[in-house]
């Protein structure tokens, strides 16, 4: 699962030790790598990505990285009918697949829609489409070049383990050495179960309102009904399937955040007429505070742990004058990204050319760190180093909201965007690919993922309203809480929240620290307790319910869920996002 916003991109495996380059997969010299058949299916399944991500990214935060997800879809449509033409879908045709789909996939976070952007509205600063279109090839353009300027560095000399990299490069040399087509057809077939089953139960729910949005439960809490403080289990495949790939100790902790926020803090805010009424919008308002505390203090926290990544960066940056394998046609592309994030900056954010100038410096040291943590724990801390541009900037602009949140946009964006790119050329690198072909690949899928993520961002936006219950994007609080602090200090938040807030981070910053040690199996995860805050509680229940279900199909059935289980997941995620973007058409035509 990924979540590049504060590190949920990518597994969260342990680091391993560097170990020499090995090339899985020997092909010949003629061996077909950047075709049309290959890149036009990483852009499809790309595009369905970038869909996937908006919509899941807006409602819980989470959003996928998709390279493991776009190399079985591309090996399971294209090559039974490649080899029956006569032309083998070769493995790095395949890579090539991934490749270009996780760039596409990418882009919603590049371009700031799941975070920045979202929180720029909620501050009342409106973007025009081609605007966003604009910084998100630029900020995305950006994030490739950085990775493969790294490359060198990180996956050759170095060699770090990149666990989603390795993963995605066994898998394709399994898949292409594997003759076992109906097991492959069994799993295209879960695959559109599921995701039609999703599309059928999101129907009922949105546009036919034959289901609810969340079966509330029965009774009060503090004199409130149960349903009006949001507990419920939700009509939701998507939740279900987030839960089910993300694991029991992540689902927990966002239910014991939202026990705490849901259950405790809005009842005894109520009861004791703190806030001016008991609507979920109000209580919303003051419990985002707390909850954005425990993602900082988090985040604070791992970038005290990572203080050695800094240093590291500095190294990495002193090698890129040295065998680089950028050709100059690619910085002449970089030259021109950066001139495209000037004038965009300047003109619709209020970022100054001298400071977004600034803000670019900032982007290839900050993308460095976070490939250095993609590359070692395959998490790659893309939210922190937002903020870190963020108090820069509070502390150079103290006043400027949008400008704050602007910048923290310009390095997050092209973070996402590096640490995808990390894993695609980790991968290449133990299959042999080009590196330039795979450059070819993710620019052209920077191109493409704008095209597809700005439109449905805006249709769901406008269709259900940013921060509402229906979209209630988590990330872009913590985007709008930081910009506030970081400029007007604590004033003018909610009764009592400053406190709430002061008490989350420090709760946040030590579970952080703490858990980097055995008990850390035991322990809440910050980030997901903090999104337990902000989302509905069912969210919470309903994620939860999906984990423990898988937990228990595992215990019972232990072959056929690890078998089966991304691809179930993957299904419904599809189906429930697919569907909710055609019924936000529907309703903005005012055809549903």
């Amino acid at each position: 699962m990924s979540h590049p916003v504060s590190g949920l991109s990518g597994t969260d495996h342990p680091a391993a030790a560097p170990a020499p380059p090995l090339s899985l997969v020997t092909e010949p010299p003629a061996a077909l790598e950047l075709t049309a058949r290959a890149l036009g299916m990483g852009l499809l399944i790309g595009g369905l990505l970038a869909v996937t991500n908006v919509y899941m990214g807006l409602k819980t935060g989470w959003w996928e990285s998709g390279s493991v997800t776009a190399a079985v879809l591309g090996f399971s449509a294209l090559a039974s009918v490649s080899r029956r033409r006569g032309v083998p879908y070769t493995p790095l045709e395949n890579n090539l697949t991934q490749t270009a789909a996780a760039s596409v996939g990418a882009m919603p976070a590049a371009a700031g829609l799941l975070g920045a952007l979202p929180a720029l509205t909620m501050l009342g600063t409106s973007v025009p489409a081609w605007g966003v279109a604009v910084w998100s090839v630029a900020l995305g353009a950006l994030g490739v070049l950085a990775a493969h300027l790294l490359r060198r560095r990180l996956v050759a000399q170095e060699a770090l383990p990149f666990p989603t990299g390795i993963a995605t490069a066994e898998l394709i040399t399994a898949m292409h050495a594997s003759t076992a087509d109906t097991v492959r057809a069994g799993r295209g077939r879960l695959l559109a179960g599921a995701g039609a089953v999703a599309v059928a139960i999101t129907a009922a729910r949105d546009a036919l309102k034959w289901l609810p949005g969340m079966t509330a439960m029965p009774g009060t809490l503090a004199g409130l009904p149960a349903a009006s403080l949001t507990w419920g289990v939700g009509w939701s495949p998507m939740l279900l399937a987030i839960g089910m790939m993300t694991g029991p100790r992540l689902g927990l902790s966002m239910l014991a955040g939202a026990a705490v926020a849901w259950g405790v803090l809005a009842p005894g805010l109520a009861g004791a007429g703190v806030l001016a009424d008991t609507r979920y919008e109000t209580l919303s308002a003051w419990l985002t505070w707390p909850g954005v505390g425990l993602m900082v203090g988090s985040a604070m926290a791992a970038l005290l742990a990572q203080a050695r990544d800094f240093l590291t960066a500095a190294r990495d940056l002193g090698s890129l004058g040295r065998g680089t394998a950028v050709p100059p046609w690619a910085l002449g592309a970089g030259l021109a990204a950066c001139v495209l994030a000037v004038v965009v900056g300047s003109a619709l954010f209020g970022l100054s050319v001298p400071y977004m100038l600034l803000a670019l410096v900032l982007v290839l040291p900050l993308c460095a760190v976070c490939a250095r943590g993609a590359g070692q724990v395959d998490v790659s801390p893309v939210t922190q180093m937002g903020q870190v541009t963020q108090v820069i900037f509070g502390a150079l602009l103290p006043g400027a909201m949008a400008p704050n949140v602007a910048a923290g946009a310009v390095v997050s964006g092209a973070a996402a965007q590096t640490g995808v790119s990390m894993w695609s050329l980790k991968a290449g690198h133990l299959l042999g690919a080009s590196a330039r072909h795979q450059l070819a690949a993710q620019l052209v899928g920077v191109l493409a993922g704008s095209v597809v993520g700005v439109p449905v961002y805006l249709l769901l936006s406008r269709t259900h309203g940013l921060g509402s219950e229906a979209l209630p994007a988590p990330f872009a609080h913590q985007f709008r809480a930081v910009a506030e602090v970081a400029v007007r200090g604590l004033d003018g938040l909610p009764p009592h929240a400053a406190l709430a807030a002061c008490v989350a981070v420090g709760v946040g910053a030590l579970l952080t620290l703490v858990s980097r040690g055995r008990a850390a199996r035991w322990l809440p995860l910050p980030v997901a307790l903090g999104i337990g805050f902000i989302l509905p509680a069912y969210y919470a229940v309903t994620l939860c319910l999906g984990a423990l279900g898988l937990a228990a199909a595992r215990w019972r059935w232990p072959r056929a869920a690890d078998r089966d289980t991304s691809t179930l997941a993957a299904g419904a995620i599809a189906g429930e996002s697919l569907a909710g973007v055609l019924i936000a058409a529907l309703m903005a035509f005012g055809l549903a």
